[in-house]
């Protein structure tokens, strides 16, 4: 049996362990606090397989809406290379909530996890997974190249799947929530900048709404481009595009519209490893990170928070230096790169900076006490 063949036993193993974590799906009497997945029957990932959503109905009237992240399609180079948790020999699977079982792992953790230590443990969640490389806004069927020289579609239906979900799960837990918390990580970070005012308006009468959205910094210059011509997202969605900083484009202009009424989080590592990836992509077309990339990343990041503070005072801002660790990180460590994603990770409860957690932080305000922390992090060589 060849290298390959072992490989590929192995990953199926470990996929058919995990797939015993995998929700339920919702019954016509669900329990309260407990997790389950919303089928979504013609609603496609990139590759065209099926995908879910998923609810947990609290025992609060208070809601999160929650965004998965696993990377992003902008160009033809990137759809031919996907992102992806797990190799197998019968096809290429494309970001990282993959509509069998990962997106059900990953769920459950951080601020929206079950523990009763966790503040929000009661609260409703319902959770958009991501298999769309498109930040949850495309609506698009995107033709390109695959690495055969083969004709192929990326189906960018990112909006179409988060309404889909926003749909099913308001039938549950109804749409007038005393608090609401719009958040997601990575690319659903991006999602959660993006698609806060969408999932505002789904829920008319909140008027306490709070927007996280967490390690989400890319600079990049065409992102109107990307969403209008390669995504096609709505136009009210893009129209606030118009810098390299998509982040900071879409949360400017979510409180510009609505004032007091929400209020804006961000949080990021210091030299994330993933995000300082596309730094080399944008400059050089190479998809690497090293040491001198996550130094300029660190300076960008630290701009990135002061124009934040300029342009939304009241801002919250969580900046962490917890070192990239793990298996076949070694070298990535060694040249001072840290940890991507924080506040939908079990490190969420875990790691502190100046005292705190991210759960903590979020939680303060949603107590209507906004803070930043770890800024004097980004001050360090």
């Amino acid at each position: 049996m060849d290298r390959q063949k072992k490989m590929t036993m192995k990953t199926r193993l470990l996929i058919s362990l995990l797939k015993l974590t995998c929700f339920p799906e919702l019954p016509s009497k669900p329990q309260k606090g407990k997790f389950y997945r919303i089928p979504l029957p013609g609603y496609k990932s990139a590759n065209g397989d099926i995908t879910h959503g998923s609810i947990r109905i609290g025992t609060e009237n208070k809601v999160i809406v929650m965004f998965h992240g696993g990377g992003v399609s902008w160009d033809e180079y990137m759809a031919a290379r996907p992102t992806s948790t797990y190799e197998e020999s019968e096809g290429q699977r494309f970001y990282a909530s993959d509509s069998e079982f990962v997106g059900d792992i990953v769920t459950g953790h951080g601020v929206a996890g079950g523990k009763k230590e966790n503040p929000f443990h009661s609260w409703s969640v319902i959770s958009i997974l991501y298999n769309t490389g498109d930040f949850h806004v495309g609506q698009n069927d995107f033709p390109y190249r695959d690495l055969d020289g083969k004709d192929a579609v990326l189906h960018h239906h990112g909006y179409k799947n988060y309404r889909a979900v926003m749909k099913e799960a308001l039938k549950w837990i109804g749409d007038e929530p005393e608090k609401l918390l719009v958040t997601g990580f990575s690319a659903g970070g991006f999602g959660a900048a993006l698609l806060a005012d969408d999932v505002m308006s789904l829920f008319p009468k909140c008027q306490d709404v709070i927007c996280y959205p967490d390690s989400c910094f890319m600079l990049y210059g065409d992102w109107r481009k990307a969403a209008e011509k390669v995504w096609k997202a709505p136009s009210d969605i893009y129209q606030c595009l118009h810098s390299n900083n998509i982040t900071l484009d879409s949360l400017a202009a979510l409180k510009q519209k609505h004032g007091e009424k929400v209020k804006i989080l961000f949080s990021c590592s210091i030299r994330d490893f993933e995000l300082s990836k596309y730094w080399n992509y944008v400059d050089s077309g190479k998809l690497v990170t090293d040491r001198e990339t996550g130094k300029r990343f660190q300076r960008d990041l630290e701009e990135m928070c002061r124009l934040l503070k300029e342009k939304i005072p009241d801002v919250g801002i969580y900046i962490f230096d917890t070192p990239v660790s793990g298996k076949g990180m070694e070298t990535l460590a060694e040249q001072g790169l840290t940890m991507h994603c924080i506040g939908l990770a079990r490190a969420a409860e875990q790691q502190r900076t100046e005292g705190k957690t991210v759960v903590e932080w979020v939680w303060n305000a949603v107590n209507d006490k906004t803070e930043c922390i770890g800024l004097k992090l980004l001050k360090k060589a």
